[in-house]
């Protein structure tokens, strides 16, 4: 489907055609303009719609049709009287709010910046949106541990999730070793020492709130957790505010944590523009040379494609990444 600014250039367009028409009389031609224009008119009556809904969830009443509820939740979160859920995935994916992904919440960190606890500090995400993070600065790892416990939670976000840490582990493609278990538990303590408030210049969405609580025991010796995420993660996955992830390809990537960002970053894009360089800077919180940026987001785009995450990406020499995503977006506004 056309852009909103495509079908209001065509419409200016057809309305000079109709005054031309008028001017010389010419009947066909002024017939022909006015079903073209009444067709445009109705064309950008259907975006301008779609527009309105951008950002929005899904409130029903208890009695709602369930067919209904699962459809809309393809397309957003749904609150079902006190009952909130995250969009429905297919096998293999997560969703995940495009505000954080095209934000350095889940940052690039070096190492004078990693252990770093932030007040209300404001975090670099996209134009209409801010963002203020309290707690210890997040990686990728964190990312995906989040992203793992939001999949695991989807269905009803109000309710304890309890698994074991070896069966969680092994979600997210690691061995059940000292090493990755205590990286866990430290993810788990930022995840939960973390909050962030987010807010959307025109009040689309907002959150404020600690991201994940947990708890540790023991259940018959093996190490359980239990953990919550707050209901308001599903006022992030308002229409076309989310993107859906190839969460086993993301958690193959292991330690390549720019290549992880940078596949989530893109995920949320049409490929048809190219993105800045100093985009992806800012974005990524990176705070290296830009020279050495350079080389590691060519490094990434590459661990990108050979892992499936993007059919093809290239960063010119004007300093524009040039990408072909796995899918297009159904509707471009």
């Amino acid at each position: 489907m056309a852009t909103l600014a495509q079908v209001r250039a065509e419409l200016a367009l057809i309305e000079k055609k109709i005054d031309s028409c008028r001017v010389y009389s010419d009947i066909d031609g002024f017939e022909l303009a006015s079903n073209k224009r009444q067709s445009l008119q109705a064309q950008l009556a259907i975006i301008e719609e779609k527009l309105k809904e951008r950002g929005r969830i899904g409130e029903f009443g208890l009695d709602s049709p369930l067919g209904e509820i699962e459809k809309r939740r393809k397309r957003s979160a749904v609150v079902v009287g006190e009952l909130a859920q995250l969009p429905l995935m297919s096998q293999g994916k997560v969703g995940f709010p495009n505000v954080l992904l095209r934000s350095s919440v889940f940052g690039i960190w070096s190492p004078d910046k990693a252990g770093q606890a932030l007040l209300r500090e404001p975090i670099a995400c996209e134009n209409g949106y801010t963002i203020l993070f309290t707690g210890h600065r997040l990686w990728q790892k964190d990312f995906l541990l989040m992203a793992a416990v939001l999949r695991m939670a989807a269905d009803d976000l109000s309710r304890p999730v309890v698994i074991s840490i070896r069966q969680l582990l092994k979600t997210l493609g690691l061995d059940d070793g000292a090493t990755n278990y205590e990286s866990l538990l430290a993810s788990l303590a930022r995840l939960h020492g973390a909050s962030i408030a987010i807010q959307h210049e025109q009040n689309e969405v907002s959150f404020d709130g600690r991201l994940l609580s947990y708890k540790l025991f023991t259940s018959d010796q093996v190490r359980m957790l239990e953990f919550t995420v707050d209901v308001k993660w599903a006022q992030l996955f308002g229409i076309a505010r989310w993107t859906a992830l190839h969460f086993d390809k993301l958690a193959g990537l292991g330690k390549k944590e720019l290549a992880i960002w940078l596949a989530g970053f893109l995920a949320t894009h049409d490929g048809k523009r190219p993105v800045t360089l100093d985009r992806l800077l800012q974005a990524s919180g990176v705070t290296t040379e830009r020279r050495f940026f350079r080389r590691g987001v060519r490094a990434a785009l590459a661990e990108c494609v050979q892992r499936g995450l993007l059919l093809a990406g290239e960063l010119t020499d004007e300093d524009e990444l040039i990408f072909q995503p796995l899918r297009m977006p159904r509707l471009c506004i």
